[in-house]
């Protein structure tokens, strides 16, 4: 399974970070975490096939994930060599990505989703496991950060990949991820906050030592980060391996 981060940022501009978007790809798979701004140009420049994508998952509904699929899907429906695809593509995500997907399609007054291939949307809940392409499943969890979000578990051939998407801190959360290959997990803070749903240093290190996880790569990293040695931070409270997120950097388990 190979992973390349299309972006390690936030909402807020960063000259070195898109914002949230993850290729996972196996042989059989090309699933797209997230759709932030920057993914789209991020595509060639770490040379991956959007063309290609048989997978789209979205996390949530905050625009710094999800702000560039309409874009996507533009690109999906008029880009060269499209008119040729057969093979459908899955768009995953929380109760909702169908309403907002139709009213993406409204409010632009054209048929954003009339693609020259099959576009399946699929509502995903907890509790449910989704047989993606052959000897793949996929998880979800509820994540305390907005009404809709939700964390993911991918299993394929033994191994597994967790995304935190984003949340706030969540003993339940530590369980779904339990013993997971690698977790994906924000961190957007150096220090706990009550005024917001996200991760701290301390926070996602705690999270990734309950859950007892392989490799942990951090990311969603917020400006105020820079300069901060977020690693050895985190070591000092996780014995795992811990990865520092950037744009381009390619994992494989």
């Amino acid at each position: 399974m190979k992973i390349v981060v299309l972006g390690s940022g936030t909402s807020v501009p960063h000259k070195a970070r898109n914002s949230a978007g993850f290729w996972v790809a196996t042989d059989e798979l090309r699933l797209l975490l997230d759709c932030g701004p920057g993914t789209l140009h991020a595509f060639p420049r770490y040379r991956l096939n959007w063309t290609r994508i048989t997978h789209i998952y979205l996390s949530h509904f905050h625009l710094d994930h999800i702000g560039e699929l309409p874009p996507l899907l533009f690109a999906l429906k008029h880009g060269p060599g499209v008119e040729r695809r057969t093979t459908p593509l899955q768009l995953i995500g929380p109760v909702g990505t169908r309403r907002l997907l139709t009213g993406w399609e409204a409010a632009l007054g054209y048929e954003l989703l009339a693609l020259a291939f099959p576009l399946d949307i699929i509502e995903v809940e907890p509790e449910r496991r989704y047989a993606l392409a052959d000897g793949h499943w996929l998880r979800v969890y509820p994540t305390p950060h907005t009404e809709e979000s939700l964390a993911v578990r991918l299993e394929w051939r033994g191994l597994s990949v967790c995304y935190t998407g984003d949340t706030a801190y969540s003993e339940e959360l530590a369980r779904f991820f339990h013993r997971a290959d690698l977790l994906i997990a924000e961190c957007s803070f150096r220090r706990p906050r009550t005024d917001v749903k996200h991760l701290s240093i301390p926070e996602v290190a705690e999270l990734a030592r309950r859950a007892q996880v392989s490799r942990l790569l951090i990311t969603h990293l917020y400006p105020e980060l820079d300069g901060v040695d977020v690693k050895a931070e985190i070591q000092r409270l996780f014995s795992g391996d811990v990865i520092i997120a950037h744009d381009g950097l390619r994992l494989e388990i």
